[in-house]
């Protein structure tokens, strides 16, 4: 980085920023729009209301334009509805067309005869919010002019009424129409395939001499930085889960190689700006070309727990087998953390989480309560596994806004949470996965086949969390382990998932044809459904000799104390679960140690990684650095390693940013030396 941008990191590291808020969201008057107004009325007065509220801030030196001035949050009240979230707006409409061209959009179906009430509600709606963008562009023009600033003033008259015409401009109406769909309580936005609707931008300029690499670089580097700004106002459960992840890679909607320069300069920028966000993701195959996967291995080395990657070869086919399009699918992103999304359709990847641990824990405790058979306990696992899956058709909120910049909302004149969409799913966790195999795994060996555990003991030692039961509890640590490629826990892996996902089958379509897709991973339950008794789907002691109170693993992991026989073997058990029926997403969680990337030939080997992951049939992959040392030293003196990011789910976070009972489960996680 070279001076100027050096100088906004540090500025943003140490919260420069946050002066300028002087003024709060109304947060009761907003509210009070929701309960008094139709939906799409209140949600235009709301943005229109906070819009007049904030006061444009021209800051010299800098590239960008839009800085917060508003403390708070403008999330509706959640009586209001499911608003939009875990979703990407279609950046390449917003740079295609600009606000202007949706505007005369607008106008022409409103001049339709007979439109229906809720499509003029919707397109007026609409109207009023993009017409307020332009407003406040505006000022934030004048406010330029007024600074001096006569090359942003330009820039703001243009930008995002009209389409941009260079890679500046376009980063620009990206980050503008990012920073206001916030205000419109849109959480968790993500930035799509970037080094995809961006490339034609970055060629033009490199052609025309507008822009050299290294120039085009600096301009990603403070967009990046940017991006980093407003982390504590659009976080989630903790700071940092903010969703803003951009995928690259992969292939075109024809099949073919979709990898550019623009690519590696991408992962380029986030190897040296080394911040939270954006969070990349990288699609891989077979032939992904080996430099791509070295600058991936560089940024995995910076210790940020991204890039995460996703396998085309896996993910392509299921997506295709559920339903969507081979060329919708083949245009795959992510949500927030590692739920794919598809384009042009409203699903909902982040829905309701199963505890399939606490399915086999029930089960497992009736069955030796009732002396059931082995066989009746899998039965009673897959109904156990039934009864927590909800049927998860929410109340949904309008956002006019987001919809002029997704699929074809506006030519079918529907708001995406109301027929905008060809498509409206939703996406389901499985979590727990390993300590529920586990635990199948000991009863089945130990209790049914070697006897060496009465069915009473075993029940006994449950209840009582093992205290008095350390003999029991240490047999059970014996048994075959997920992530060791055992016979017997990948037959228990597998069965738990094809339960899980034979259960959400039997759900059937909502009445927009809305179907769920099961997935993999954990998301922040690994810390919910272990460190709060009052949760719906608390895990007590289970029978891999788990005790109450300890987590269970990230997503796809060995349970947090179990030893894997190495990477490979790891790889070889999950490339044989059956992700044709999980196409909702999560990810293997490799945890290494810091000194694995010392050895001189850490990348070389980081790539033969990844070429087994891919070969293995596995489907998603993320990599965390971890030093335990370290990571206890930060607990205790949290001013010293300010910057230490580690991969919290499918996010990444500010490790003394955390709250305690996350910091101690990536603590506790076991990480490969070299």
């Amino acid at each position: 980085m070279n001076e100027r941008v050096s100088d906004i990191y540090e500025k943003t590291r140490n919260g420069f920023y946050r002066r300028y808020r002087r003024e709060q969201i109304p947060a009761e008057t907003i509210a009070g729009f929701y309960h008094s107004m139709p939906p799409y009325m209140a949600v235009a007065k709301a943005l229109k209301t906070i819009l007049q509220l904030e006061t444009p801030v021209i800051i010299p030196g800098e590239k960008f334009y839009f800085t917060r001035t508003l403390r708070g949050n403008a999330i509706p009240p959640p009586e209001a509805g499911r608003r939009v979230e875990n979703l990407t707006p279609d950046w390449e409409i917003l740079l295609r067309d600009g606000v202007e061209k949706r505007l005369e959009l607008i106008r022409a179906q409103l001049e339709k005869p007979d439109p229906d009430p809720e499509s003029i509600e919707f397109l007026l709606s609409a109207h009023e919010m993009l017409s307020d963008v332009i407003t406040f562009a505006g000022r934030y023009a004048d406010a330029a002019d007024a600074a001096g600033n006569k090359e942003a003033a330009k820039m703001l008259h243009k930008i995002p009424a009209s389409p941009p015409e260079n890679m500046h401009e376009a980063l620009q109406a990206i980050f503008f129409m990012f920073s206001i769909l916030h205000l419109t309580g849109c959480t968790l936005q993500g930035f799509g395939r970037m080094d995809q609707y961006l490339y034609p931008f970055y060629q033009h300029d490199l052609d025309s001499g507008l822009l050299t690499r290294q120039e085009a670089g600096e301009l990603l580097e403070e967009f990046f930085i940017m991006l980093n700004r407003e982390n504590d106002l659009y976080g989630m459960l903790q700071r940092g889960d903010d969703g803003e992840s951009l995928m690259l890679g992969g292939c075109k909607t024809d099949g073919s190689d979709a990898v550019n320069d623009l690519t590696l300069l991408i992962l380029e920028t986030a190897e040296k700006t080394a911040m939270i966000n954006p969070k990349i993701n990288l699609r891989v195959n077979t032939a992904t070309a080996e430099h791509i996967l070295r600058a991936g291995l560089r940024l995995a080395k910076r210790g940020l727990g991204f890039p995460q990657y996703c396998n085309d070869e896996v993910v392509i086919p299921a997506l295709v087998k559920f339903g969507y399009p081979l060329e919708a699918a083949r245009d795959y992103t992510v949500a927030a953390c590692w739920e794919f999304v598809v384009k042009d359709g409203r699903d909902i990847p982040n829905c309701a989480s199963v505890n399939l641990a606490l399915a086999a824990d029930n089960a497992i405790r009736t069955a030796m309560r009732e002396k059931q058979s082995f066989e009746q306990l899998l039965e009673n696992v897959k109904a156990a596994i039934r009864q927590q899956v909800p049927r998860p058709f929410p109340k949904l909120l309008p956002n006019p806004l987001f919809s002029a910049f997704s699929g074809k909302c506006l030519e079918r004149a529907r708001d995406i949470h109301d027929g905008g969409g060809t498509h409206y799913h939703y996406g389901i966790h499985g979590c727990a996965s390993s300590t529920a195999a586990d635990s199948l795994a000991a009863v089945k060996k130990l209790v049914f086949d070697d006897k060496k555990i009465a069915p009473e003991i075993l029940l006994a030692a449950l209840e009582n969390n093992f205290d008095g039961y350390q003999e029991v509890r240490q047999l059970l640590q014996t048994a075959p382990k997920t992530g060791n490629d055992e016979q017997l826990s990948n037959a228990m892996l597998n069965f738990i998932f094809n339960a899980f996902a034979d259960a959400i089958a039997e759900v059937p379509p909502d009445a927009r044809g809305g179907r769920i897709r099961p997935g993999t991973g954990a998301a922040q339950n690994y810390v919910m459904m272990t460190q709060f008794p009052d949760h719906p789907y608390y895990l007590r002691a289970t029978a891999d000799g788990r005790k109450e109170g300890e987590f269970f693993s990230s997503s796809l992991s060995p349970a947090p104390g179990v030893r894997a026989n190495g990477i490979l073997s790891i790889f070889r058990t999950y490339g044989k679960l059956p992700y044709e029926k999980l196409c909702n997403g999560g990810p293997i969680t490799l945890e290494l140690s810091p000194a694995y990337f010392r050895n001189p030939d850490a990348l070389d080997r980081g790539i033969q990684i990844i070429r087994a992951f891919v070969l293995s049939g596995c489907q998603q992959l993320q990599m965390n650095l971890l030093d335990r040392e370290t990571l206890l030293d930060a607990q205790k003196n949290p001013e010293k390693h300010r910057d230490l990011i580690v991969r919290v789910w499918g996010w990444s976070g500010y490790f003394t940013e955390l709250d305690k009972a996350f910091q101690d489960q990536i603590i506790a996680r076991e990480a490969y030396g070299a």
